[in-house]
């Protein structure tokens, strides 16, 4: 089994890692603008494979279902406005829904409180960072983001992963809209937050679902 996971999974996250530091490295760069795009989404989109090669169930391709539109949403968010935020809107959907169905079934007032701020604190720094910027994005995408990321602060997940990043892809998001309005330190802040948070998210949902299959 280990050398299994060395030659199907372990590739795809190394490589995932990898260009998502080429792309950080690059984007300011003579590299052309299409060259770019893909290259923006691509280690989303290896985040993808690699969480349906470490396990297989219904989770994980939800997982890797959002991970995919995640990487179309980054990568055509600027370019292509209408069709990268309805990719992450839907993205955030698929998301809640999946740890919607891992929720806990007793929790403590902490968790409620911070569920209760991500889900309505999330929608109101979108508005407030595009306001900033002096730019439009859709109440939903605020609200399917902060849903997702309060659902997984109160799943049966570890917090210290999946909740953290959840918590880092809300500031990932906010950020990059932020950013819309000009300012290069928020725009290199951003994407490498978001994917971080993303990068977090898969290998927690990922392992504890192993863990769980493991002890059963």
């Amino acid at each position: 089994m280990p050398h299994r996971a060395l030659i199907e999974r372990r590739p795809w996250l190394l490589a995932s890692i990898v260009l998502a530091v080429a792309w950080v490295w690059l984007r300011g760069g003579t590299l052309p603008g299409l060259y770019l795009i893909v290259l923006k989404g691509a280690p989303l989109a290896l985040l993808a494979v690699y969480a349906v090669l470490r396990h297989r169930g219904s989770d994980t391709r939800s997982l890797a279902g959002m991970l995919a539109l995640e990487a179309v949403g980054t990568a055509l968010w600027y370019d292509l406005p209408v069709i990268g935020l309805n990719a992450m809107l839907v993205a955030f959907l698929i998301g809640l829904a999946m740890f919607l169905m891992h929720r806990r079934s007793v929790m403590d007032n902490g968790r409620r409180v911070a569920a209760l701020a991500l889900t309505l604190g999330t929608p109101l720094l979108c508005f407030f960072a595009a306001d900033r910027a002096g730019v439009g994005v859709p109440l939903f995408l605020g609200l399917a983001l902060g849903g997702m990321a309060a659902s997984a602060w109160i799943s049966t997940f570890p917090r210290s992963r999946v909740g953290l990043g959840a918590a880092l892809i809300v500031a990932g998001v906010v950020l990059e809209i932020a950013s819309a309005g000009g300012s290069a330190v928020l725009a290199m802040v951003a994407w490498p937050l978001f994917y971080l948070g993303n990068l977090v998210l898969a290998t927690g949902v990922t392992g504890e679902l192993r863990m769980r299959d493991e002890r059963f």
